[in-house]
């Protein structure tokens, strides 16, 4: 075995980062927004489930990335 091998760093953090909601305080219902021109059935598929919310095709420097579910806040981190 070479001493200089260093085996590779397990992953810490288990779940995706979500930050809380600025208005109800919780991060159980946050959902990335997403800004795409090419907005495909993958893409359509996702925003039906739930999981991501269509932000439109152009993003401003000071537009959300952030919603919530449950309060309809949208936000930056």
């Amino acid at each position: 075995m070479d001493p200089f091998d260093i085996p590779p760093r397990q992953r810490t953090r288990r779940k995706p980062f979500r930050p809380r909601c600025k208005r109800c305080r919780t991060n159980r219902y946050i959902i990335p927004i997403v800004y795409s021109a090419a907005i495909d059935e993958a893409l359509l598929e996702k925003a039906r489930e739930g999981t991501i919310k269509i932000g439109g095709d152009a993003r401003s420097v000071d537009a959300p990335n952030w919603y919530c579910r449950q309060c309809g806040e949208a936000f930056l981190r």
